[in-house]
């Protein structure tokens, strides 16, 4: 029970506006039959969404789709030296272990 309260705590956000722009936001909620407050968490929470998705979600082509596909299933049998390069710094900074924590060096833009 305790997890299920502390589902439900609630912050607080505040904004100052000039008052134009409160009366717009006001008129924009009563159109949509909402309060101010839930016009604006719902305007929020759907900008938030479209950043986020914007940010993380990577879109293809169905030409390009198709050529990613293709390379994954039949990879080069060997990397070319930009790739042994980038493959050899990574065992490096790593120490051979994939767990362990590092900074990676500044490199130039050739590798």
């Amino acid at each position: 029970m305790a997890s299920d309260t502390a589902a439900l705590e609630k912050e607080r956000i505040t904004a100052r506006v000039p008052k134009d722009v409160r009366d717009r936001l006001e008129e924009a909620a009563e159109l949509s039959g909402a309060t101010l407050n839930q016009f604006l968490v719902q305007a929020a929470i759907e900008k938030a969404d479209q950043l986020l998705e914007r940010e993380k979600v990577m879109r293809l082509s169905a030409r390009d789709a198709e050529w990613l596909l293709s390379v994954l299933d039949q990879p080069p049998r060997t990397p070319n030296a930009k790739l042994q390069r980038a493959l050899d710094n990574y065992e490096k900074a790593t120490r051979g272990d994939p767990n362990r924590a590092f900074d990676w060096p500044a490199q130039p833009d050739d590798v």
